[in-house]
């Protein structure tokens, strides 16, 4: 256990939150948020009393991110001494380590922008000013704010880790004079405007680093002193319009007095500094060429994920981070995009399928595995109505058509710009298939029956279908990590599960009952299927019995081996 770390109880939370003087919280920060406990008082006490209260949360510990991120909180930073969020935060609560609890207060207090902050320090740390550090928070707390000692705080019955240390909850406030400010820089600019052109300096051309991160992340903190600089700038001109009063035609006003302005100036730069994080993060992606790999749902899958990257601070560690993420992820991804294919062949069209008994057999029936057919399968246009009028292939169905060629490119170890795909093709002949004539593409030979709605798919490389299957088969645990593994039955009918699906009356059948009805029709749907699937087997003389299959194999317990990226 960390000797630096103490939950915060409930009751010392909520003491510290009621310090606030201004319970209208815009943007809230918690610095070292542990697993919530500070939080969760936060969103207790906050959320609903007004709008949405948004909180950003700095953990360095990964295990205490994973219980905020389940508890859906957002993560902008992990070393908080290292933080430099642009966000222009109204309020920051805070217990950090004890140890190094004044550091964290000043950088806090450096941060705020115009709001309040309150931390829970050891008592000591304030009545025991020695150092430089302790001093210099001492004589802001004079200035700017007040503190409570409490004894006895982390010894309530809601304290997780007891401790009888007696601790100061300090209190400030820090405020952003615009009157002030405008008025400063209005007597800067009135000396200055005598000043020529050639002058005034102008900042020197960006040095190009070696690293292209360490550019992007310096052209982000460009962006974002220029939005800050932009945000005060209009914040200003609004400030002194409002000194000349209003027109006569114009009923609104703006930034009418310093605390308007600081509202003004604190939601602008907020909204612009997350709209340059989440272009920032964008370009990363975009440099890897990961998303251009990607199938359509892998690149949705990732863009959902994309959501809680974006919230983390855009420096250099963080995008190391992230890549090294991308790279462990890799394997996955390519599986993933791999099923996808997969299923949208066979799940939601049947009759591209052929049973066999899976490996995995500790459930009541056995028959709940499938192959895609080798050497035809038939696929629904997404939009058959558009056919009857245009001559081109709909948008759906050229996502759909490109994810094929993306995932048999990576079946063949090629890249997937290389090969000649279906899109292509029917960008070349749309006119032949149309008509019905087969046409070729590198990997399938197809025919298109725009009436029907139909394209009728025959692959050119078995070896890449019959891969897709055991690459499938042995990621849900239907076939044994090792070919060596399973009897000469099982792999006979394996095999044979085109030949042994013809031989089955699956009229009556229902699929989608199998597939997605309740238990009770899943189990009987089910059992019609076994006993079709045994009858066949009996007919074509295929000894298998499905007692030789491993029993109660954990998914978690498989090894798949992942493919490499050309």
């Amino acid at each position: 256990m960390d000797n630096q770390f103490y939950p915060t109880p409930v009751s010392l939370g909520v003491k510290a939150f009621n310090k606030f003087k201004n319970r209208r919280i815009t943007r809230l920060l918690e610095p070292q948020a542990g697993r919530g406990d500070l939080v969760d008082v936060v969103h207790e006490l906050a959320s609903g009393r007004y709008s949405k209260v948004e909180v950003d949360c700095c953990e360095i510990d990964f295990n205490n991110q994973a219980i905020l991120r389940e508890k859906k909180y957002r993560i902008v930073g992990h070393d908080f001494l290292s933080y430099r969020g642009a966000c222009l935060y109204s309020h920051i609560l805070m217990n950090p380590p004890f140890a190094s609890g004044v550091q964290h207060v000043l950088h806090a207090w450096n941060l705020l922008f115009h709001g309040e902050l309150v931390a829970i320090l050891n008592a000591e740390t304030i009545r025991n000013p020695y150092t430089k550090e302790r001093r210099f928070l001492v004589d802001i707390i004079e200035q700017h704010g007040s503190v409570e000692f409490v004894s006895e705080a982390f010894l309530s019955p809601d304290t997780q880790r007891k401790t009888p240390v007696e601790v100061a909850i300090i209190h400030l406030e820090k405020e952003s004079n615009f009157k002030a400010e405008f008025i400063d820089n209005l007597k800067k600019e009135k000396v200055e405007e005598g000043m020529r052109a050639d002058d005034i300096e102008v900042p020197k051309d960006l040095v190009v680093p070696k690293s292209k991160i360490q550019n992007m992340v310096i052209a982000f903190e460009c962006a974002v002193e220029a939005a800050r600089s932009a945000a005060k700038a209009n914040a200003r001109a609004n400030y002194y319009a409002n000194m000349l009063g209003r027109s006569i035609t114009d009923e609104t006003t703006n930034c009418h007095d310093s605390e308007s302005c600081v509202k003004s100036v604190t939601s602008e730069l907020n909204e612009a500094y997350l709209k340059l994080k989440e272009r920032a993060w964008s370009s990363v992606l975009r440099s890897t060429e990961v998303l251009d790999r990607l199938s359509s749902q892998a690149q949705k899958r990732l863009e959902s994920e994309f959501a809680s990257i974006c919230d983390l601070e855009f420096t250099v560690e963080n995008i190391y981070g992230f890549l090294q993420g991308l790279v462990e992820q890799q394997g996955t991804i390519q599986i993933e995009m791999i099923c996808d294919v997969f299923d949208m062949i066979s799940k939601y069209h049947p009759e591209n399928r052929a049973y066999y008994q899976g490996w995995k057999s500790n459930q009541k029936h056995r028959v709940n595995a499938y192959r895609v057919l080798m050497t035809r399968f038939i696929i629904p246009a997404n939009r058959r109505d558009y056919y009857s009028w245009s001559n081109s292939l709909a948008w759906d169905d050229q996502q759909m058509f490109t994810d094929f060629d993306k995932v048999f490119a990576m079946l063949d170890g090629q890249h997937h710009k290389t090969p000649y795909g279906v899109v292509n093709l029917f960008c070349d002949k749309y006119k032949e298939l149309s008509s019905g004539e087969r046409c070729s593409s590198d990997y399938f030979d197809i025919r298109f029956y725009p009436k029907a709605g139909t394209f009728h798919i025959f692959p050119r490389r078995k070896d890449l279908i019959d891969r897709l299957n055991r690459i499938v088969g042995k990621h849900r645990a239907w076939l044994p990590q090792s070919d060596q593994d399973g009897s000469t039955g099982f792999w006979e009918q394996y095999d044979k599960a085109e030949v042994v699906t013809r031989r089955m009356d699956l009229s009556r059948l229902n699929s989608w009952r199998l597939n997605h009805g309740s238990d009770g029709e899943k189990e009987r749907e089910a059992s019609k299927l076994l006993e079709q699937h045994e009858m066949a087997l009996e007919r074509l003389g295929i000894d298998f019995d499905g007692s030789n299959a491993i029993t109660d194999q954990r998914d978690d317990e498989r090894q798949i081996p992942l493919l490499k990226a050309s």
